[in-house]
């Protein structure tokens, strides 16, 4: 073992021990300053990065509120661009509507020319019985098949004739028996169809007027009669 009472020995031991704590504390001050800078760079890494996190989280939300105000804006342009294909619509819709009471109006007016200009051939034109009417006399006429009657023409009239000869032909197919010839007639001849009806010949010729009226052959009241001869029913066809 040394010799602690040795003073030079405790003089070097004290030298020793004075620079050992030197060299900690200079080790301890540049553990601090190593510490401090590592710190100040850790801490600098941190601002910088949440300086960065920050600038992105702005221009994130910038990013967001320019996107919002796009399509707020889109939103106005669409809802103007609804609010015009309305009006369109709308206003397509009243000139449909227009355009059919115009062709309702002049559908109207057509069909009045033609029931005018039919009304007038009527009046003008020869007095005729279709198929149609003598089929809707030989339904009116079925239960009276066998009746005999008598029509009698003006002479010199051809139309009235031939009108004549038509109500003879539908009476026929209807069953009766009709006989015709022309007769004179003192005055001004009345127009139409007048009857002689007989006392017992009534029935039937209530049956055969809602006939005629009924299929058209003739469109107004028949003027009728009562002769002396009570089985007589004579059919005066005079001029339109």
């Amino acid at each position: 073992m040394p010799d602690l009472s040795n003073v030079h020995f405790l003089e070097r031991g004290l030298n020793w021990s004075t620079l050992a704590y030197i060299v900690f504390v200079c080790l301890a001050a540049a553990a601090s300053f190593l510490l401090a800078l590592f710190a100040g760079r850790v801490t600098s890494a941190k601002d910088t990065e949440l300086k960065t996190l920050q600038s992105a989280s702005a221009e994130a939300v910038a990013h967001a509120h320019a996107g919002a105000e796009r399509a707020h804006a889109q939103a106005a342009i669409a809802y103007q661009e609804q609010r015009r294909l309305e009006a369109d619509m709308a206003h397509a819709k009243a000139h449909r509507e227009e355009l059919r009471k115009e062709n309702l109006e002049l559908q109207l007016a057509v069909e009045k020319e033609r029931t005018a200009r039919l009304r007038l051939e009527q009046q003008l034109g020869a007095r005729h019985i279709g198929a149609a009417q003598r089929q809707a006399m030989q339904t009116a006429l079925a239960d009276f098949q066998g009746q005999k009657m008598a029509i009698v023409t003006l002479p010199g009239d051809p139309e009235i004739t031939a009108f004549a000869s038509e109500i003879k032909a539908a009476l026929e197919a209807a069953g009766m028996t009709v006989t015709m010839a022309p007769a004179l007639v003192f005055g001004k001849p009345q127009a139409g169809i007048a009857w002689d009806v007989g006392l017992h010949r009534r029935q039937f010729a209530t049956a055969l007027a809602k006939a005629f009226v009924e299929a058209g052959v003739c469109s107004g009241p028949i003027t009728a009669t009562e002769p002396d001869n009570d089985d007589l029913l004579e059919i005066t066809v005079g001029p339109k």
